[in-house]
């Protein structure tokens, strides 16, 4: 009999996360080895265990579940993810998968179909949600390749037309009259979206593709 997949679960949602450990357990296939609440504690326990398949929330709060995908790449090419979300937004699933995510589940889906997700990522298979246009996640990835900039949504732009003109958080939230908490949750999105982890590399972006026509 084959070794049971050693399974992890990053979610900032106690409740969930403990009851998908719960019904996870029910399939002596898997084995929960690992639970966390943060990338942080993920990347902690990847540290100390073997970890076969990471179940990663995508929109947690701090570091998001699409950076933390790409940090689990780069830390444990072997471990395949699967990114975790109630959005079933083509642009964001392919952040996740621009990030290295195996496959994009929806928490709004039945547990049965989240433990097929599992075993299609366990299979060397992509999974999907089979309410999700795979053409148009497809058109999202191809997109982001040649023109990123038009990725960002016009909010996005907003706000990134202003942080390359060195605008401080505070000052786009006055400028745009929006929440600055609103203005933390853009640019995180802006910079996931574009791979950029910084304000200089956002301006080196908006020079290479020609600015926010591009």
């Amino acid at each position: 009999m084959l070794a049971a997949a050693n399974i992890m679960v990053v979610d900032d949602h106690p409740l969930f996360r403990q009851g998908l450990v719960v019904a996870l357990k029910g399939d002596p296939e898997l084995r929960v080895v690992g639970e966390a609440g943060t990338a942080p504690e993920a990347l902690a326990l990847l540290e100390l265990m073997q970890v076969d398949v990471a179940i990663v929330d995508v929109l947690m709060p701090g570091t998001s579940g699409i950076t933390l995908a790409s940090e689990i790449h780069e830390r444990r090419p072997t471990c395949r993810v699967l990114g975790l979300s109630v959005i079933d937004e083509p642009g964001l699933i392919a952040d996740m998968l621009r990030a290295h995510a195996s496959g994009y589940a929806l928490k709004t889906q039945p547990v049965s179909e989240i433990v097929g997700a599992i075993h299609d990522l366990l299979g060397g298979l992509r999974y999907l949600p089979p309410t999700v246009s795979r053409d148009a996640v497809q058109a999202e990835l191809d997109s982001s390749v040649s023109r990123p900039l038009q990725r960002l949504t016009k909010r996005e732009r907003e706000v990134f037309e202003l942080l390359i003109r060195g605008y401080s958080n505070d000052e786009i939230a006055m400028r745009l009259i929006i929440a600055r908490r609103t203005v933390e949750t853009h640019r995180q999105r802006i910079m996931n979206k574009l791979s950029a982890h910084s304000v200089v590399q956002m301006q080196r972006l908006a020079a290479r593709h020609g600015g926010l026509g591009a």
